[in-house]
């Protein structure tokens, strides 16, 4: 499993830092749209859209609200970003160590609700990278800084809870998830927000806010694993999928970056230092 992993990491890593900093954003967003096209028909398995012609359907509704999003202004778009992962945090906090009341519960498993829910959050990190991807001469150098970074709390977290972990993030929903894992993928983190910010990925934001809003992005990076987490713990499903050896479906993949890239965008673009 291990070997199948690195091997995996290996062959991935080059391609997604070569398609951020060399393609251009028209191309990019292409490419972008293939990866949360599979993300989003592996969630709507585990939803219950099994069937062909209803994962069909479900891509219908996915790409409609990616049209309808687009209407929207920049900054409506992105406000309404940090909004739903507000809420998302809120609501993983209220029940991170209980199991959910029947009507959450329901409605997580409403198909149609469901649906709706996962699209919205795919689409909006969709529109997230390839905005940070457009938005000045540094966004793409932005936009793989911020997928490090949620790379490299993945990795600090694991291994931090591995060895010290005690104190559960969220038994009712991934119980393998501590504080101690968190303050692992902190540490990190602060570390490469750190260099981020020798290596001028910050542009015009200051040293404080560069950290803060790293810090910020990595912690919504948590609650976006742990939403995915939650619908598959509502259906009992342990991976989205198989399709990256050692690692899982997409779904399982992007699952932390689907909260963090949108969220970092909207702060970079507030402070309109893009």
């Amino acid at each position: 499993m291990l070997k199948q992993r690195l091997l995996t990491a290996a062959l991935l890593i080059p391609l997604v830092v070569a398609s951020i900093l060399l393609l251009s954003t028209a191309i990019f967003q292409g490419v972008l749209a293939i990866i949360v096209l599979l993300a989003a028909w592996e969630w709507f398995s585990i939803i219950g859209f099994k069937q062909n012609n209803q994962k069909l359907f479900s891509l219908l509704v996915f790409s409609l609200i990616i049209v309808l999003t687009s209407l929207l202004p920049t900054s409506s778009l992105l406000l309404l970003t940090v909004l739903i992962w507000l809420a998302v945090l809120i609501f993983i906090g209220v029940f991170a160590h209980k199991p959910l009341p029947a009507v959450a519960l329901k409605l997580f498993m409403e198909k149609n609700t469901a649906l709706m829910m996962s699209a919205v959050v795919l689409s909006l990190f969709w529109h997230g990278a390839v905005e940070l991807h457009s938005s000045s001469s540094l966004g793409p150098q932005q936009l793989l800084y911020v997928m490090v970074l949620v790379w490299l709390a993945d990795t600090g977290g694991y291994f931090a809870g591995k060895r010290w972990g005690k104190i559960p993030l969220a038994k009712a929903i991934s119980p393998n998830k501590t504080w101690e894992g968190v303050g692992g993928a902190l540490v990190l983190g602060t570390v490469w927000a750190l260099i981020g910010f020798v290596l001028n990925f910050s542009g015009e934001i200051s040293l404080f806010n560069w950290i803060t809003l790293s810090v910020f992005a990595l912690f919504i990076s948590i609650i976006g694993d742990l939403f995915e987490s939650l619908f598959k713990r509502c259906y009992q499903v342990k991976d989205s999928g198989n399709l990256l050896p050692g690692h899982g479906g997409m779904l399982d993949r992007i699952d932390s970056l689907i909260a963090a890239v949108p969220v970092f965008t909207a702060a970079i673009y507030f402070l309109g230092a893009s």
